[in-house]
């Protein structure tokens, strides 16, 4: 049954009404009135979907456009969400409004994840560190998921310790940059969930100074040599520095030290949930 509750009912002037939108209702709405919109994202439509069918979808005060002659000026993304996901979910739809209104949507600074996961306040202080390194942990050795801000928020708080364990063992090196990056730390955010800490601590400690204990851990100081210098920001170069580095602590992990560094060919530290899978 759908619901709706008026908010305003002046003629002439645009009108709001607060609406169960339905997936025929919205795709009756696409084919009938979507006229003269942007090229659709897939992966925001995706986002959308999948925050709709995990119930994670919230009523805000961004909704759904037509102008006076019914054409569809804005809420293609989340109408094609919902007819794809098959739920029907509660929003404001605005009609009459003026198409000219359109020079002043979508023209405000876009708020950064970061931005967007602090006005939630649900994940305490995040910055951008934060999301670069859970970005490279669930991308591994491909490409980082698109996630939605509900998915990210989700996944900081899963992945919370790991994230923090790597960023206070592995913290940004002014006269060695390139060294504790987003691909360096997420490897070792994934080990914390299989690696004795103390261990890792004493790895981190030896690839951030360059300082080894014995000539058996040359192979430290020959990954922190290649890190320093390798900048490339290519798919096929961060792969490279990711695999590089999960090579090197494994070795090291098991009293081996090689004398050239050839990157690891599969995931070395799964996480939890790979693991499950």
């Amino acid at each position: 049954m759908i619901t709706t509750q008026k908010l305003q009912t002046t003629k002439n002037v645009p009108v709001v009404e607060r609406i169960n939108v339905t997936p025929d209702m919205a795709l009756r709405w696409l084919e009938t009135t979507n006229t003269n919109n942007r090229k659709v994202s897939e992966k925001h439509v995706h986002r959308l979907a999948r925050d709709m069918t995990d119930g994670k979808w919230r009523l805000t005060h961004v909704g759904i456009a037509f102008d006076p002659n019914g054409t569809l000026l804005d809420g293609q993304h989340r109408l094609w969400a919902i007819t794809m996901s098959g739920i029907t979910v509660e929003m404001y739809v605005w009609r009459n409004v003026p198409p000219e209104v359109m020079m002043a949507i979508d023209c405000g600074k876009t708020r950064s994840m970061a931005d967007i996961l602090n006005i939630a306040g649900e994940n305490g202080d995040v910055n951008n560190h934060h999301l670069a390194i859970l970005r490279s942990m669930l991308g591994g050795f491909g490409n980082p998921p698109s996630l939605s801000p509900s998915e990210t928020s989700e996944l900081l708080r899963i992945h919370h310790d790991a994230i923090e364990f790597a960023m206070e063992h592995l913290p940004v090196v002014a006269f060695a940059r390139g060294l504790c990056t987003a691909t360096t730390r997420s490897v070792i955010a994934r080990a914390t969930y299989s690696v004795d800490h103390a261990m890792l601590r004493d790895f981190c400690r030896k690839l951030a100074t360059g300082i080894v204990t014995s000539n058996h851990e040359s192979v430290i100081v020959q990954l922190r040599q290649y890190l320093i210098t390798s900048r490339g920001t290519s798919y096929c170069q961060r792969a490279q520095r990711y695999g590089k580095v999960e090579r090197v602590l494994a070795a090291w992990l098991k009293g081996e030290n090689p004398s050239r560094i050839y990157p690891a060919s599969v995931e070395q530290y799964p996480l939890p949930e790979e693991v499950n899978d």
